[in-house]
């Protein structure tokens, strides 16, 4: 009879740590921290003490996380520093596909394979696309036409090589993203315009055979690290482009083709590699001008960790930009609104949301802007741009607006 009382006891306690992951209630909370605290009468107990301990720990940082046990600076721990970074993305999501839920070793749903093989893989808790070693592989985004490029547009993307060798590349290999014209099919050919990684060596942002620009030490060093997520970020408009790998603008050319209508992924078949967070987004008007227009201006360039709001190092373009603007125009105010998309608990994400712009006001605050300058707001997702049916829906509607005061 003991050992029952015992079992429903430690039962019990689990059961009150999980209800508290989600009231995030602090008197239960506390009600359950003294009963586990007299575990130590009961060796039963105490022998599952550490299980219980772990379930009322996972509990309290779930309920708390989004607003006491996140770094709302922007995380330090990048193996570039950001400072300088320039990169600013567009401010409406074209192509962002959503890869969890699709089952691993299939031909991905969202990417049309043109040539060689590539399947959906998880990594490290997550889904990628795997690019096979072997054979030159070819993807291109699943669009509902070919000519989905407008003037002026960003892509952002991580991907990882798979090297046999932990001190160098023992081959040559190119990880190329290749623009066409609208209609045309021959993905094998040069096509309009590239922008290719040779080796940890060089970059080439242009026509096909546009001369290599070389790589820093710093970027090489990067490169040719096994087991490392490579951020890369390219931004056109017109006839100019940037190529940006991690912290480091790596290419610029004011002569890049013009009339790029659709992109592809290209491998040259030494190397397998992973591919993930594939970002397209159009457009990127002048901030100021939106302001004086709309009254606001709504960015996408903000990134936070998944269900966090420790903020990227790659959202430091946006916030230099922002913290320039009002620096420029001291007579700007702002409500800084945080927007989340539909999925999960609604009190959550409404948390979470203000957890976010809490610490974009923080950040900006540290990079010089009068505090009394900022208020912070949180929607959760309350106020959709777009529908949640699709993830490029979603991706628009997780979004910071700088709404003026």
């Amino acid at each position: 009879m003991e050992r029952i009382k015992q079992m429903i006891f430690i039962t019990a306690a689990i059961f009150a740590a999980a209800l508290f992951s989600h009231q995030a209630h602090a008197q239960l909370l506390k009600r359950v921290t003294q009963e586990v605290k007299n575990r130590a009468e009961n060796k039963v107990v105490r022998e599952a003490g550490d299980a219980t301990e772990k379930a009322i720990d996972n509990a309290k940082d779930e309920a708390l996380g989004a607003t006491k046990g996140d770094k709302t600076e922007i995380d330090k721990k990048s193996p570039s520093d950001y400072k300088n970074y320039d990169f600013v993305p567009g401010d409406k999501i074209i192509f962002q596909p959503d890869l969890s839920s699709e089952p691993d070793a299939e031909l991905p749903a969202r990417f049309i394979l043109k040539k060689g093989n590539a399947e959906i893989q998880s990594y490290e808790g997550e889904k990628i696309l795997h690019l096979d070693e072997g054979g030159y592989v070819t993807v291109t985004p699943s669009m509902d036409n070919d000519n989905y490029l407008p003037e002026q547009f960003t892509l952002e993307f991580d991907f990882m090589y798979e090297n046999p060798r932990s001190d160098y590349f023992d081959q040559v290999n190119d990880f190329t993203v290749q623009f066409y014209e609208a209609g045309d099919e021959n993905y094998d050919g040069y096509g309009l315009g590239v922008f290719s990684i040779h080796s940890n060596e060089a970059t080439v942002l242009g026509q096909h055979g546009t001369g290599q620009n070389k790589t820093s030490e710093t970027v090489a060093k990067e490169l040719s690290t096994n087991d490392r997520w490579h951020h890369v970020a390219l931004y056109f408009r017109k006839n100019i482009a940037k190529a940006y790998v991690g912290a480091t603008r790596v290419s610029a050319t004011n002569n890049f083709p013009a009339g790029a209508a659709k992109l592809a992924f290209k491998t040259d078949g030494r190397y397998g590699y992973k591919l993930k967070n594939v970002r397209l987004a159009g457009g990127g008007d002048d901030k100021y001008n939106k302001i004086v227009t709309d009254g606001k201006f709504i960015t996408h360039g903000i990134l936070f960790d998944v269900n966090k709001s420790s903020i990227k190092p790659e959202s430091t373009g946006t916030l230099n930009e922002i913290a320039k603007l009002m620096n420029d125009h001291n007579d700007l105010q702002f409500e800084i609104d945080g927007h989340t998309d539909s999925d999960g608990n609604a009190d959550a994400n409404m948390k979470l949301s203000q957890a976010r712009a809490d610490a974009v006001k923080r950040q900006l605050v540290e990079m010089g802007i009068d505090g009394d300058r900022l208020t912070t707001e949180g929607f959760g997702a309350t106020k959709p741009m777009e529908s949640n049916d699709t993830a490029e829906g979603k991706a628009n509607n997780r979004r910071v607006e700088f709404v003026r005061k």
